[in-house]
This record gives structure tokens, sequence and C-alpha cells, in this order.
């Protein structure tokens, strides 16, 4: 086998190893119940489609360049299903928030992607938030966006300097802040209710507010999410919007010299 052919071989590896590593880490593809054999099948499929489009590697093919390849495209495909998955977290950090306030602070279900506890809340809000996704074809963007990323980084042309961390750190500050935001009006509607228990506690001392109290709240838990669902609705065309943006932006910082 001559040069030319074990440079192409190489070089759909190396698209396939950013793929794969996108595919691992983001929350729609990379989950348990997606089995592992259609993820290597979707990977080498994407790896198919944008093969052609990918200019031919110019540097040396020695093995310590081919294993830096390795470990940078890996990176590459690892950071950008990583920001998809920061912003998908921050609904769970607004159902925590939510059960803590309502109740349900020690009750908590098996994520299978993660294999750990998460709030019940939260569970059932990205379980929504991921038919919502599917539903208006989110899917094709964050796989669009894979595209993009041979685009605006080539293959040994990423670089991972100040502008890389920025991102990721402002990508961690947004999913803190858009959870909280997500919540806040839950946690409004549940925070008058403990005012207005606690006023009652003080005119009327002969009723037990604590056990009047936990119903009330979750009760009128459950009745605030019905009455903002449009408004949670609003908030994931946002997150939507931003994970796009933001893998844009991790795109950009690897473009800038450290």
């Amino acid at each position: 086998m001559n040069t030319f052919y074990d440079k192409d071989i190489i070089k759909f590896l190396l698209i396939m190893l950013r793929c794969s590593g996108f595919i691992m880490l983001t929350p729609v593809f990379g989950r348990r119940e997606f089995p592992n054999q259609a993820k290597i099948g979707l990977a080498g499929l994407l790896s198919f489609i944008v093969y052609p489009f990918i200019p031919d590697l110019t540097i040396s093919l020695d093995i310590w360049n081919f294993a830096v390849l390795i470990i940078r495209e890996t990176f590459i495909g690892f950071s950008i299903g990583f920001i998809t998955l920061l912003m998908f977290s921050s609904i769970y950090v607004a159902g925590e928030i939510i059960d803590m306030q309502m109740g349900f602070g020690i009750v908590n279900v098996i994520d299978p992607q993660s294999n750990a506890q998460v709030p019940v809340i939260g569970n059932f809000y990205y379980i929504l938030a991921v038919l919502v996704f599917l539903t208006v074809n989110g899917h094709h963007v964050l796989i669009s966006a894979l595209v993009k990323s041979f685009e605006m980084v080539p293959i040994s042309g990423a670089t991972f300097g100040l502008g890389f961390l920025n991102t990721i750190i402002s990508a961690f500050r947004e999913m803190f802040l858009m959870g909280f935001k997500v919540s806040l009006p839950v946690v409004s509607i549940v925070f008058i209710t403990d005012l207005a228990l606690g006023i009652i506690a003080r005119t009327v001392p002969q009723m037990n507010v604590f056990m009047v109290g936990l119903p009330i709240k979750i009760l009128v838990g459950f009745i605030g999410m019905i009455i903002i669902f449009p408004a949670y609705l609003i908030a994931l065309d946002v997150i939507f919007n931003g994970t796009y943006d933001n893998i844009l932006t991790l795109l950009q910082g690897m473009l800038k010299v450290p």
C-alpha cells in the first residue's frame, strides 16, 4: 500500500475520532440508551460524508505526529460534546433548585447516562428538553456544527489557548446562571407560599404548619410548573441557541494563538 492511500486512511481515522468524541458526550447521542453499535455507525457515517470536503494532510506522518493528532482530534470532539453537555446540565441545576424548595431535596432517581442520582424535577425537565430538542431538529443543528468544525478548525490546526479556556469557563457560568433563571418563577411561587405559611404560623399558633406546609408547597410547586410551562419552552429556545453559539465560540477560541 503506497503513501497516498496511507494518508487517506489516516485522514479518515482522524475525522472519525473527532466525530466519535463528539457523539460520546453529546446529551442526545451519548446516552446509554443509544446503542454503542449505533454510535460507532453514526460516527462512521458522518466521517464518510465529511471526508470528501476535508483537504489532504500536508504534515509528516511519523508515529509521534500521528499520536499527537489522535489526542488532539479526540479532544476537539470531546470539547464540542462537553460544551453541549454543560448547556443541557443547566436544566438539572434548575430542577435541583426547584426540588429543594418544593421538599423533594432527598428524592432522587438514577440517571442511566451518568449512573448517578439526579433530581426528580430536573430529570422531568431534562427528558422534556430532549423531546423538544428532537422535535425542532436540534440534533441536525448539532451535526451541522460538528461538520462546520472541520471548516473552522482543520485537522492539525487547533490550539488550546486562553480563548479556549475562557469559553469553557463562560459555559460553566452560563450553566448555573441559566439554571437559576429557569427555576426562578417556580421558586418565587414557593417562596410566597412559605411566606404565607409563616404568617399563618404566627397568627394561628395552634395550626401545625409543618404538617400542612409540605403538601401545600408540593401542590403549589406543581401548579407553578404548569403555569410557567410556556416560559420554559422559551427558556429551552435560549438554551439551544446558546449551545450553538458556545460551540462556534469554542471553535474560534481554538484558532487563537495561546
